[in-house]
């Protein structure tokens, strides 16, 4: 079964909605590093992945807004994407608007859990980086969707009713604007989801109908070309 689809709707809204007060990120609990794909897979559950092993971990899919399908191993989408790994860094120069490319790590499902990814943005502010947990191909998953600009929308994608639902949105406290490097944190623990950037919290919100599910990340093009790197991604516990 293949992932439900997204709207067509602005991924980022400018809100006046007041962002929490300032708190700092709970101390990482010791991770493992991924030396291998087959510890990975086998035995290593919580790690940071600076993808010296490559990507077999991940499904990898885009999504094209404007005609609502999903694409694997499309070497037109491909090519558009300017996806490639070098030097241990996932890069994307993407040369196509409205088109989101994925990476679902594979091996493992997760309760509570910290996903963390850094983000080098060398394009428009309008481009977005996305951290997802408790993805369900059956259910739906949570999403936070931050653009370059420092804002963010929180959305939770209901599968059996076919809707994307948008949960909370927001600003950055602390952000480094324009081109530049920021990491983002979202920490999906029992009904609660929290979102960190730059280790400052921004907002928690409460949500229940997902309880597991895998997690991943996302770079995505609206209306303007993008172009980012992804140096690590990092699963941990909260």
């Amino acid at each position: 079964t293949e992932p439900p689809v997204i709207p067509t709707e602005p991924v980022v809204v400018v809100t006046d909605a007041p962002v929490e007060p300032t708190a700092t990120l709970p101390a990482d609990t010791p991770t493992e590093t991924a030396t291998t794909i087959e510890d990975t897979t086998q035995d290593v559950k919580f790690f940071r992945d600076e993808f010296d092993d490559g990507l077999d971990n991940y499904d990898r899919f885009i999504f094209k807004v404007d005609d609502y399908r999903i694409y694997r191993n499309n070497e037109e989408l491909e090519k558009k994407s300017g996806f490639k790994l070098e030097d241990g860094t996932i890069q994307f120069n993407i040369k196509d608007y409205w088109l989101y490319y994925y990476l679902i790590y594979q091996p493992q499902e997760y309760d509570d859990v910290k996903v963390s990814v850094e983000v080098e943005n060398l394009g428009y502010s309008a481009s977005i980086a996305s951290l997802i947990c408790r993805y369900d191909e059956d259910r739906g998953w949570y999403q936070v969707m931050i653009d370059a600009s420092g804002r963010w929308v929180l959305y939770y994608y209901d599968v059996m009713n076919k809707k994307f639902n948008r949960l909370t949105n927001g600003g950055a406290e602390v952000f480094n604007y324009g081109k530049d490097t920021n990491r983002y944190t979202f920490v999906c623990q029992g009904k609660e989801l929290s979102f960190y950037i730059n280790d400052v919290l921004s907002q928690t919100y409460e949500h229940k109908d997902l309880k597991k599910g895998k997690v991943g990340f996302s770079i995505q093009s609206p209306d303007t070309y993008t172009v980012m790197n992804v140096p690590w991604f990092e699963i941990s516990e909260p």
